[in-house]
Parts: C-alpha cells; structure tokens; sequence
C-alpha cells in the first residue's frame, strides 16, 4: 500500500483548522469549560461518558477566565480537592483528594519530585491545555499511587494552525509578569510551538519572593497521516528570598489574647533565607497506526530536579506570653534524575456484536535522588506580633539526613474496554515490580527491598439515549511506603480498594456535562505508633473514606460558563494503636462547595464585556488526630472582569484585558493544621491584571451539542 503523506491528505480534506472546529482528543483543546474525551481514566482517547471513574477536567479556558497561574489556584473550583496542605504561601502544590495526597503526572508521565522533602517543581498552567484529575483507586494503570487519585497535566502541543499570543500581568504584592505562545505549521509535515513566561514579585508574606521562569518550546513531525512524533522540552527555575512556613495554631485557627496573626508576617530571617529550583525535562509523544485494528504509542522523558533552602522557621509551641515562638534554621539540599517511558499498543476489533478497545503497555520508571536535610538548633526565637530580624544567631547544626535513594519500577498492562450496543464493560489489570536501595550515609547503612503488587479494575456503564450513562465500579491500589519497623524490616506498601457507583449526563441540548459519584475506599498498612517503642512505627493502621460528589460543567450559548461542585466526605480511622479507631482522619476538609460562573456580552452597548464572580466553601476539618483542634469552614469570593477590544474597533481583534480578584473580601481563614503549633494561613486577597494580543484573532467558538459516545 502506498504511503499517505499529509500533503496528499489535506488535498482532498476540508480545511479544519479553526480551533475547536476538529473532533476533540483527550489531548486538545475542548471548548469552552467542557471536556469531553480523556486520556487519562483509560490511556486510550475516550468519551468521559464511557469512562467508568469520576474525573474532572480543567481546560485552558477556565484557566485563563479564573486567572489560576499555578495548579492549586486552576482546581480551586474542583469537587474534592482540598489545597493548602502547607499553607497558601506554599511554594509547590500538594492536592488532597478524598482524603489521600495525590500525584502528579504530566502527559501521562510521573513527574519528578518529592513532597516529602518539600522539593517540588510547580506547574506553569500557562503551559498547559487541560489538566484531568482521576479519582479513586488507578494503580491498575500507572502502578503505585494513593486511593485518592491523581492529577494529569497535558502540555500544550504544536498546532496546524497558525495562532500567537503575547501578553504582560501586574498584580499586587509588586508583582510584574510577561507570557508567549507562539504555534503554527513550519511546512505540511512539520509545526512548532514555543511557550514562555516570566516572574518577578513578592508574596503575601513580608521580605518572601516568588520569582521564576519557564520555556517549553516543542515540535511535531507528521511524516505520514499514520505517523505523528512531538518533541517536548521545558526548562524553569523558581529563585527569591524567603520560605513558605506555618504560624502558631494560636492566633490564627485558634484564640490568642493578643490578636490574630497577620497574613503577612514572616517567621525567618528576611538576610538569611532563600530558596532556588531548577527543573529541566526533554521527551517525546510517538503515535503509530499500522492498520485498521493496531497502534502503536509511546511517551518518554528525562528530568533533572536540583533545589537547595536555607530558612529559619518556628519550631516548637508558642510560650506562655502567647507571643514568643522558638525557630530552628532549615537547610535542605535535593538533587534527582529520572527516565520514564511507556509504551502501549493499541487494538481494535469486534467480536461478533461485541466491540473491543485493547490496550496492552509496559512502563518503566529509573529515580536516583540524594537528600540532605540539617537542622540548626540554638536560634532566637521570635515575637511573632512585633518580629525583630536581624539578632545575632548562635547555631548547632545538627545533621539529621544524608541519603541517596534509588528506585526502578516496572508495570505490564492489559485493558479491554469492551462493547455491546449500549453496555461498556472495562477489565484492567496490571503487574507492578518496584526494586528500592537507600544509601543512608550517617547510618552507614544500606538497605534494599523489592515491592511487587497485582491490582485491577472491573467496571459496567450504560449509555441512554438522552446522554445519561450510569456507572459501577471496584478498583485496587497500592502505596510504597519509605522506612523500617523496630526489627529493621522494611514497610509493606500500603494497599486500597475502592468501591465507586456514580452516572454522567451530557445533553444533547447544549455544550454541558455532569457527573455524580458515590465511593467507599479502605486503605491498610497504614503507619501507626509501635506501643513497645514509640520511637518506632508499625503498620497496623487503616483508614476508611466514604463519599459524594457532585459536578456541573456548562458552556451555553457561547456566552455563560458556568461550574458547580459539591463534595461530603467521612474520612474515618478504622484500626490504629494510638486510640483513634471511629475518629476522623485529620486534615480532610469534611465539606467543600463551590459556584463559579462567568458571562460574556457577544452584543449591544456591552458587547465584548465580561463580567465572572464565584464562591468556595471548605467546611471544618481536624487538625490533630484526636480530633481536639477544629479547623473552621471558610467561604470565600472572587470576581473576574474581561473586555474584548475587538468589539470597539475591528484593527484591535485579538486584544482582550482581563481582572481578576481572589479572595474579594480579604477573608482570614486557615486551611489546616498540624497540630496547635504548625497551621496553614489562606490566600489574602490578590488582584492581577493582565494584558493580551492574540494574531491572526481566535474564531469563534463553535456550538458542541453532539453525544459523544465512540
């Protein structure tokens, strides 16, 4: 058979080049607020309707009409998500989901980083398509992760069509910011894209700063219309002064006689502290039809992660004045390398009335990193109502971790998304074999171990007429978990079930999709205190977790945008030795709530205007695991203001001005706690203005209305 190029495709093909005019891919644009095809619930590109697992997508529009410039601003309008784990001054991310912390994957690849260390690299969202949060147990296809889930970014990706964009964003806290997105076709065979941003500001908190930048530039080659390879590569470094950092349980969750605690009050040392990052990252998306049943896919990438901190930081319990807190210097040092792939093939075919999707997949995950964490004792402690910086330090460093980790993971697939008529059965099943070394160089000692877990998923969907589909599923998990019991064993990985019925509508009346989710997870093997040594654990904890949730993504008429979610969770402990059993989990917002929308004039006298507000609730959460300290529910409000200079005068298309304020009322809240010396402070009312010239001008966005069930 002859080779189809794409030139001699695109001579007898339409031309389809307007953005959001071709079927959507799980990995592109979706208009407006909704997505309807993922790749991650399956790792084929699937209908979210036929995905029997709750997701929620994000798409590049709620992005930019939010102004969420970094990830946990981008889900703070997602159904079970809790944020600020480490405060909303925190300088990475770390979502809570049901419960369970999850990871973070990008183009259906882990990223490299370690929340345990506190060394992260954040997501530039401005780099980003979409951003897909899979809930509940998904070891089953990418190996060892939590029963939470896990969060899917997509990277933007070269585009046929020619599109450009430039912009500048002010904001308070002296921030100053410029962004680019250049894309289009080089020749018929070949497109491009080049993304960027940089940073300069401060923060919420006094003498902290949040500077950064961040290139992604990436290429396709189409050498047949049966052949696509993109080449991805992004490079950032974060740098400042200053360090995230908690604030004493009393004076912000709970009563201090001597007032609340600033939002803006730093703990450190403004001449002392700092903190760098460096990530680079290079790899590639292959994809190859064979024939009409085969394909081939494979994704791969390097990364390299560096970070160093230096910070003072309160260390222990307010004293009896209610004023004075004790501080400790932090020193971290990480540096890790990693090589990821995973390929797949892809086969479909039917079976007399019954049509299959096969997907068969072996990943592989090489990790080394070296950690060294030394605590400076002796400093000054501090007034954290009247700080005075600067005192001279007597230190003791104390060097408490000194270790290189390697870790080799390898995990072999098999999924069949089977169906009949109406009926979508969905079998994964998956063999993980995870190989672990630690250096520990103070100890002296080395210690290896080899995990290995089977996990699966078996799930039913039906699909009505009108675009109701009911679901059920039953899926496992498992966790690694890092360390030694008293006897020098290591832990067993922690494992999970989770049991999950929900149903999704999608109109065939308007460009909208909801969901509804009831699940129940068990987790065990979790680490509870050793009752002969306490300085030791043991794993004879579990946890269970039931909950709704519910999800409303809605973009009418090319005018309202509109998203709603509601979630209740009862995250309870089930076995533990420290007498916990029936208490709730703690740090698990029991409660979250939220209504976004957002409305654009298309004409009259207001025409271009668009005008957005919303509302989060998150209610009350414990903050220690006798549940002694209640973290309050908070509600907070935001407005979002656009205007379209195209609808002023036809030579400024393509020139859009944006508003956005979080957080209008400058609410106080907490986000959580660790006990009554380490709480989390919320996000202080922040306003940025930003800028933006698009060329050629964006089409207009098209009506989607369709059902899509294939």
């Amino acid at each position: 058979m002859a080779r189809r190029t794409v030139a001699s495709q695109q001579a007898s093909t339409p031309n389809l080049n307007a953005e959001g005019a071709r079927p959507e891919r799980g990995t592109g644009p979706a208009v407006g607020y909704v997505a309807r095809q993922s790749v991650t619930g399956t790792k084929t590109d699937t209908p979210l309707l036929l995905t029997p697992q709750s997701i929620s997508v994000v798409t590049k529009d709620e992005i930019a009409a939010r102004g969420a410039t970094d990830l946990a601003q981008a889900l703070l309008y997602t159904p079970g998500v809790m944020l600020g784990t480490y405060g909303s001054n925190s300088l990475y991310d770390l979502p809570v989901v049901r419960g369970f912390a999850v990871p973070t994957y990008v183009d259906g690849l882990r990223t490299l980083g370690d929340v345990a260390t506190e060394v992260v690299p954040r997501i530039n969202t401005y780099g980003v398509e979409r951003i897909e949060l899979l809930r509940g147990s998904s070891s089953s296809l990418y190996g060892q992760t939590p029963p939470g889930g896990l969060l899917n970014v997509i990277s933007k990706r070269p585009t046929d069509h020619q599109q450009n964009e430039v912009g500048v964003r002010f904001g308070n806290f002296n921030r100053k910011e410029g962004f680019f997105d250049f894309s289009g076709p080089v020749d018929p065979i070949l497109s491009y894209r080049f993304v960027g941003s940089g940073k300069l500001s401060d923060t919420q908190l006094d003498f902290v700063q949040d500077n950064n930048y961040y290139l992604a530039p990436s290429v396709t080659v189409r050498p047949t219309v049966d052949t696509t390879l993109t080449m991805l590569a992004s490079t950032q470094r974060e740098s400042g002064r200053g360090y995230q950092q908690y604030a004493p349980g009393f004076g912000s969750a709970l009563f201090n006689p001597n007032g609340k605690i600033p939002y803006s009050r730093y703990f450190g040392e403004p001449d002392n502290d700092f903190r760098n990052l460096s990530y680079d990252a290079i790899g590639y998306v292959f994809e190859h039809r064979l024939n009409d049943v085969f394909q081939f896919r494979q994704n791969a990438r390097l990364a390299r992660l560096e970070s160093n901190i230096d910070s003072f930081a309160p260390f222990g319990p307010l004293a009896a004045d209610f004023r004075t807190v004790p501080r400790a210097n932090l020193r971290v040092g990480q540096k890790s390398d990693q090589g990821a792939i995973d390929s797949q093939v892809q086969a479909d075919f039917a079976t007399g009335p019954v049509g299959h999707k096969v997907l068969a997949g072996i990943d592989y995950y090489d990790t080394s990193s070296s950690y060294s964490f030394t605590l400076g004792a002796g400093a000054t402690p501090i007034d954290v109502f009247n700080p005075v910086y600067g005192v001279p330090q007597n230190i003791l460093y104390l060097p408490f971790t000194n270790n290189r980790t390697t870790t080799k993971q390898t995990g072999v697939y098999l999924q069949d998304q089977a169906k009949f008529d109406r009926l979508v059965l969905t079998l994964t099943g998956r063999y993980d074999n995870a190989d672990q070394e630690l250096n520990d160089y103070l100890a002296s000692s080395v210690v290896r171990k080899t995990d290995t877990a089977t996990t699966y998923r078996a799930a039913l969907s039906y699909v009505f007429d009108a675009g109701v589909a009911p679901y059920v599923s039953y899926a496992t998990s498992f966790d690694p978990t890092s360390g030694t019991d008293r006897f020098s064993n290591p832990f067993r990985p922690r494992t999970s079930t989770t049991r999950e019925v929900g149903v999704k509508y999608q109109p065939t009346f308007m460009n909208a999709l909801f969901t509804a989710a009831l699940f129940d997870t068990d987790q065990r093997n979790v680490l509870t205190t050793d009752q002969a040594l306490p300085q030791f654990q043991t794993q004879t904890g579990a946890v269970n977790v039931k909950g709704v949730e519910l999800e409303a993504k809605v973009s009418l008429n090319r005018e309202l945008d509109l998203v709603a979610g509601y979630s209740r969770l009862v995250p309870k402990v089930t076995a533990s030795t420290e007498g916990t059993v029936g208490l709730y989990q703690p740090n698990v917002a029991l409660e979250t709530a939220s209504l976004w929308a957002f409305y654009t004039f298309r004409s009259g006298a207001l025409g271009g205007l668009g005008v957005g507000g919303g509302v989060r609730h998150v209610g009350n959460s414990y903050g220690d695991a006798l549940n002694t300290l209640l973290v309050p529910s908070s509600t907070v409000f935001d407005a979002a203001l656009s205007y379209d200079f195209g609808y002023l005068r036809n030579d400024l298309k393509g020139l859009t001005a944006r508003l956005n304020v979080t957080n209008v009322g400058d609410t106080y809240y907490v986000t959580n706690c660790f006990g009554t010396n380490n709480c989390g402070l919320g996000i202080a009312r922040t306003v940025l203005g930003t800028l933006s010239y698009k060329w050629p001008p964006a089409p207009e966005r098209p009506l989607q209305t369709s059902l899509v069930t294939k």
